[in-house]
C-alpha cells in the first residue's frame, strides 16, 4: 500500500511513465500543476508531492528540517512507485531540485532525472550568518504580490518565511553538493537568465558535477526563477518531452 502524503495526483490511463514532481521552498505543489497538466497531456502520470511544513503555514514550516523534507520525497516516490510504470522519472524545481538530486543519488531505480533552477548554493556571506541569525529574527518578511507579478500563474507563497527553515536549506544544499558525483542517471537541467532568486550559475554547477555520462543543460532565455509558472514554460516542457522520450525509446 502506498505512504499517506499528500500531494496532487494526474494519471492518465495507460500510462508507462510516471513523475514524482518536487516543488521549491516555502511553496507548495500547485507550482508545478502546469507541468503536471503538460505531462498527462503526453500520456505522462505524475505525483507533486507536498513537502512537510509546506502549503500549510510558516508555523508547520518552522517544526521540520530538511530530514523530514527528504521524508516527503521519499514517501511520494513510493506513491509513484505504486502504479508499476515501466519508467521512473523525478522532476524538481529550485529547493525540489536539490531533493530529487539528493534521491536519485540513493534510489536505484530513477530512469531519469529533471532539474528545474536547481538551488544548490547560495552565494555570499548570508549562509554563515544565518545559523546565529535565526535566533534573534524569527522570520523574513515577503511581499507576495511583488514576488507574483513576474509570473502569469499563481501559486502559494509564504508572506514570511522562517529563518530557521533558511538554515535547513543551506544544511540541505551542502549535503547534495558532496553527493551530485553519484547522479548516473541521465538528466536535463533548464536554468533560466533572469533567475533573481538564485544565481543561475547552480544550472551549470549541477552540470558540471554529476557524473552522469547522458546529461543537458538548457538555458531559458527570459526565464524567471519558477519557471512553471512563468511564461517561458513554453519553451521549457517541450525540452523536457524530447528529454523523457529519448530516455525511454
Amino acid at each position: 500500500m502506498a505512504p499517506d502524503v499528500k500531494g496532487v495526483v494526474t494519471r492518465p490511463e495507460g500510462a508507462s511513465v510516471a513523475f514524482l514532481l518536487v516543488h521549491g521552498f516555502c511553496a507548495s505543489s500547485d507550482e508545478l500543476a502546469t507541468l503536471g497538466k503538460y505531462l498527462s497531456d503526453a500520456g505522462y502520470a505524475s505525483f507533486a508531492v507536498q513537502l512537510a511544513g509546506h502549503g500549510t503555514t510558516p508555523e508547520d514550516l518552522k517544526t521540520t528540517s530538511w530530514l523530514d523534507w527528504l521524508e516527503s520525497v521519499r514517501r511520494g516516490l513510493e506513491v509513484v512507485r505504486s502504479w508499476n510504470p515501466k519508467f521512473l522519472f523525478l522532476a524538481g524545481i529550485s529547493m525540489g531540485g536539490a531533493l530529487s538530486l539528493l534521491l536519485a543519488s540513493e534510489q536505484s531505480d530513477i530512469d531519469g532525472l529533471v532539474l528545474i533552477a536547481p538551488a544548490l548554493k547560495i552565494s555570499g556571506f548570508i549562509p554563515k550568518l544565518v545559523p546565529i541569525l535565526k535566533f534573534f529574527m524569527k522570520d523574513r518578511e515577503i511581499d507576495v504580490e511583488a514576488v507574483q507579478h513576474v509570473y502569469d500563474v499563481k501559486r502559494t507563497k509564504y508572506d514570511k518565511e522562517p529563518v530557521s527553515a533558511y538554515h535547513e536549506l543551506f544544511k540541505l544544499q551542502k549535503v547534495v553538493r558532496k553527493s551530485m558525483s553519484e547522479i548516473l542517471v541521465p538528466t536535463i537541467i533548464l536554468q533560466g537568465t533572469e533567475d533573481k532568486t538564485i544565481d543561475p550559475v547552480n544550472g551549470q554547477i549541477a552540470f558540471d558535477n554529476i557524473s552522469s555520462e547522458k546529461k543537458e543543460l538548457h538555458t531559458i532565455e527570459g526565464a524567471e526563477h519558477v519557471i512553471s509558472c512563468h511564461p517561458t514554460r513554453a519553451e521549457a516542457y517541450p525540452l523536457i518531452l524530447d528529454f523523457v522520450q529519448k530516455t525511454t525509446s
